[in-house]
């Protein structure tokens, strides 16, 4: 059986996770830093599931910490709309995921993709 695909887009200040951190999860799991989640755009979204991705998690700073802001926010749209289009093309909409974590947090950031990884398992059921 082939391991599920995990793409996660995060702010550079919400992850420190290390591949061991991750390691319980029975999943290929890819992780892109960005400055901040506000740089994250739709096409990065959709370009993880071109490249295989079966459900991609954007990971922002909690909401009013953003070093930048409103990347957060800024990344809370992108989502939403990368949402509507995946509706568009039939495809679940929850594949794509939108988690504000404590900056530097790398319990909250690996509770996230757990969480994401167990919706994706759900989500595969159902079909």
């Amino acid at each position: 059986m082939l391991k599920s695909k995990l793409t996660v887009l995060c702010c550079h200040y919400t992850n420190e996770a290390t591949s061991q951190d991750l390691s319980d999860i029975p999943a290929e799991i890819e992780i892109k830093r960005y400055p901040c989640s506000g740089r994250i755009e739709v096409v990065d979204i959709l370009k993880a599931f071109e490249d295989g991705a079966e459900a991609v998690l954007v990971a922002g700073c909690e909401k009013g910490a953003c070093h930048n802001r409103t990347g957060s926010a800024r990344a809370e749209k992108k989502v939403e709309l990368a949402r509507e289009i995946l509706s568009e093309i039939d495809m679940n909409p929850e594949r794509v995921r939108m988690a504000f974590v404590p900056r530097l947090d790398t319990g909250a950031f690996v509770a996230a993709v757990k969480d994401t990884f167990e919706k994706l398992l759900e989500i595969k059921e159902e079909a």
